[in-house]
């Protein structure tokens, strides 16, 4: 991969099977889809298949933090289509809302970390 090159979806699960030992064609069985595709995928020929990612993540391990990653370059192969939120954005409008007024007032990142923090803050108070 050349230096500069961002991570695409397809390197990403090629690096994470390559690590794993699972050649294409078994990894392409356990997921069920033919090797061509798979290589197609890793390529970059074809988009991140989202009906698919949860599939992958199993078969390959990915959990917490590395999963996030995972979805996030699937949406950025898919133009923007983020398999893991958009049920969770379709049904809640307030989730929309929010966005939308933070992307019209360009809330800076330090904003949103804030608000991360916080969320996670008051969920872990819930909690005890």
């Amino acid at each position: 991969m050349e230096a500069n090159k961002e991570q695409t979806f397809g390197d990403f699960i090629r690096m994470r099977r390559e690590a794993l030992g699972k050649t294409m064609r078994a990894f392409a069985a356990e997921v069920n889809i033919t090797a061509a595709y798979l290589n197609d995928i890793e390529k970059g020929n074809r988009p991140a298949p989202e009906k698919r990612l949860d599939e992958f993540a199993q078969a390959l391990n990915i959990t917490g933090a590395d999963l996030h990653e995972m979805y996030d370059l699937a949406g950025k192969d898919r133009n923007g289509s983020f398999a893991d939120l958009n049920e969770y954005m379709l049904n809640r409008n307030v989730a929309r809302v929010a966005l939308r007024t933070a992307r019209d007032y360009q809330i800076p990142d330090k904003q949103w970390e804030k608000f991360i923090e916080d969320i996670k803050h008051n969920k872990e108070g819930k909690k005890t």
